[in-house]
């Protein structure tokens, strides 16, 4: 059962994310492996969630520091299938700005930065805000909690999460 501090953390989440997270475009994430067993698209919510959490607790810009991390790894491919020259680590968040901002429009300073910088310290880009140390943080939980076999403890977030969502669910298209 959900208690009503988690059920407030959930709604204020979704409420910053709903429209990204209903994207069918984001919804592929499901689709490629990030650190195995987990998905991009379960990573991302994890990170994101953990970024929103922080970053409301510090009264720091939660709206758009969430918007990046749930994007932070926006990157689309199977990235132990196909290689390229810079290698993941280093492709995939220029990858992912480029994704995110051909879907949802242009980034802000902020949101760059934060996507470009999240794997820090592996490559020498800090991030620039407090909002992107969030971030990193957040990631580097998350994928430790990824290859130590712990994400499926967040699963019944994600799911009220996902149902959630179904509140933000946009009618199909008329034909």
């Amino acid at each position: 059962m959900q208690s009503e501090k988690q059920a407030q953390w959930v709604r204020g989440y979704c409420e910053a994310v709903g429209d990204l997270l209903t994207h069918e475009k984001v919804q592929q994430m499901r689709r490629y492996p990030h650190h195995k067993p987990v998905d991009t698209l379960y990573h991302s919510v994890y990170v994101s969630f953990l970024t929103y959490r922080i970053c409301t607790a510090m009264h720091w810009r939660a709206r758009e520091a969430t918007r990046a991390a749930l994007l932070h790894d926006f990157y689309l491919y199977n990235w132990y299938v196909d290689k390229h020259e810079e290698g993941h680590a280093w492709y995939h968040p220029k990858e992912a700005v480029k994704n995110a901002e051909h879907y949802f429009g242009p980034l802000t300073p902020m949101q760059r930065d934060m996507i470009l910088s999240h794997m820090w310290p592996l490559h020498l880009m800090p991030p620039r805000s407090r909002e992107g140390m969030a971030l990193t943080f957040a990631d580097k939980v998350g994928a430790v909690r990824d290859f130590l076999r712990l994400s499926k403890r967040f699963e019944p977030v994600y799911t009220c999460i996902e149902t959630e969502m179904k509140r933000y669910a946009r009618p199909a298209d008329p034909c």
